[in-house]
């Protein structure tokens, strides 16, 4: 498939999706894609969920696609053909050949978000150079409104946003568990905070803003949880669940690569005073940016759109 295909969604999704419908397995699919069975099957049932529809049918020999899925499936492949043919008359009205984009982001999207953005730009636009600076949120929203990058992906601010600061996509990550998948209520979409007290937390430290959000959450619904430990960096509240030190609340983004490969799972948490960890991209609207930051914006604006639909 390619690279530039990956856009409807996150795309692990419409990956995801399009291959279970090709092979009308999951197991299958599991084998094509290089995935856990387990993962595929929660990225379906979440979406289903959230359109409240069913995609597939269920037979003991495999699956078929419902009306939804095949109007689905459709939509997906018409995105495809769309963002390809954008791609090529950007290309051929301004030569993709070269050029800077410039970036300040938080660090929640430096170490995973990001990464997956410029791969598929650098594969598609070889010759462009990206510059991607990390900053704490509130210092994005001054870099953006001095005109030093040609964009920001910063977190939302009850503040007044700075004059000439548009905010072009926003992304609202729910937190919730993050577990292993040996873990009881790894198979679980949902559960409450009660039900999930008998055991040891891993919290981000609250210099953290997933880590402050957590706090704030939970003194609001006044939860007996406790942490037995605390990380002031995302990477390590991972490697201490994957060590089955406990059970840890991140946002479903902070996870991206984890449960793509099957190796963490997520659980929303149900009836929560923990608000969405809220993130803005964001841009000056006197800079005049090149071809390929534009090229670069759409495709971090459909991705936003995805997670949000996953979320």
């Amino acid at each position: 498939m390619p690279n530039s295909a990956r856009v409807f969604t996150m795309s692990r999704f419409a990956h995801y999706f399009e291959v279970v419908a090709q092979t009308g397995s999951i197991r299958q699919a599991a084998v094509v894609l290089n995935v856990s069975p387990s993962a595929i099957n929660r990225q379906i049932l979440a979406i289903e969920g959230n359109l409240d529809t069913l995609l597939f049918h269920r037979h003991n020999t495999g699956l078929s696609l419902t009306s939804a899925g095949e109007l689905l499936l459709a939509t997906i492949r018409a995105n495809k053909r769309d963002f390809d043919a954008f791609q090529t008359r950007l290309a051929a009205l301004s030569g993709l050949h070269g050029g800077l984009v410039s970036m300040a982001v938080v660090e929640a999207m430096s170490d995973r978000f990001i990464p997956d953005v410029l791969a598929d730009m650098s594969k598609v636009y070889p010759r462009v150079e990206f510059s991607v600076q990390t900053q704490d949120f509130k210092a994005i929203w001054h870099t953006v409104a001095r005109n030093e990058v040609d964009f920001g992906i910063t977190l939302l601010s009850d503040e007044k946003t700075p004059r000439r600061v548009k905010v072009a996509a926003t992304l609202h990550a729910p937190i919730g568990f993050v577990v292993r998948p040996d873990h009881p209520i790894a198979q679980r979409q949902e559960i409450r905070l009660s039900q999930a007290a008998g055991n040891r937390f891993i919290f981000p430290d609250a210099t953290l803003a997933v880590g402050a959000a957590i706090k704030e959450g939970l003194r609001a619904h006044q939860a007996d949880i406790q942490a037995s430990f605390t990380c002031n960096r995302i990477v390590s509240v991972k490697a201490l669940v994957r060590s089955g030190l406990g059970i840890a609340l991140l946002t479903q983004a902070d996870i991206i690569d984890e449960e793509k490969s099957g190796e963490l799972c997520f659980v929303k948490i149900a009836q929560s005073d923990i608000r969405p960890l809220g993130f803005a991209l964001i841009h000056n609207t006197q800079r005049q940016i090149s071809a390929a930051s534009h090229s670069t914006l759409f495709l971090i604006t459909k991705n936003f759109e995805t997670l949000s639909l996953l979320g």
